[in-house]
């Protein structure tokens, strides 16, 4: 008799689905801010110093400024754009996973752990710019 007012309604968790709906908007909007910010780099030097940069970059050893500074913050900044990418794919994954299952686990962890690796690769790549900047 006590069960009679009961109702179970199958609604997933909306907090979950919100967080993880804006992790993944939030790391496709960074990681390709990342990636055209980085060709932009590459295009303006390419048009500032001719067909001779890209030799620089394949040359270790004369390695002008701008070239040092294509390949440190340019590589720090598309690494970051994968793992931006990475956790993208995985909060999409667990979007997918907590509409059709809302008792099956979510891996937030995971998630959270690339993004905040691609925030910290984002930041070392801004630090290792006005370093080499500046010095």
């Amino acid at each position: 008799m006590g069960d009679e007012w009961k109702i179970d309604l199958k609604v997933p968790d909306i907090g979950t689905m919100i967080t993880l709906l804006a992790t993944a908007v939030c790391s496709v909007i960074l990681s390709a801010a990342e990636i055209a910010y980085t060709m932009m780099w590459i295009t303006s030097a390419y048009e500032r110093n001719g067909k001779d940069f890209f030799i620089d970059l394949l040359n270790a050893k004369a390695l002008t400024w701008t070239a040092e500074y294509i390949v440190v913050a340019g590589s720090l900044l598309l690494i970051s754009s994968i793992f931006f990418l990475l956790s993208m794919l995985f909060s999409l994954y667990g979007l997918n996973t907590l509409a059709k299952k809302e008792d099956q686990k979510v891996h937030r962890y995971v998630t959270f752990g690339l993004f905040s690796l691609g925030i910290v690769l984002l930041f070392l790549a801004l630090i290792s710019a006005i370093v080499l900047r500046y010095l």
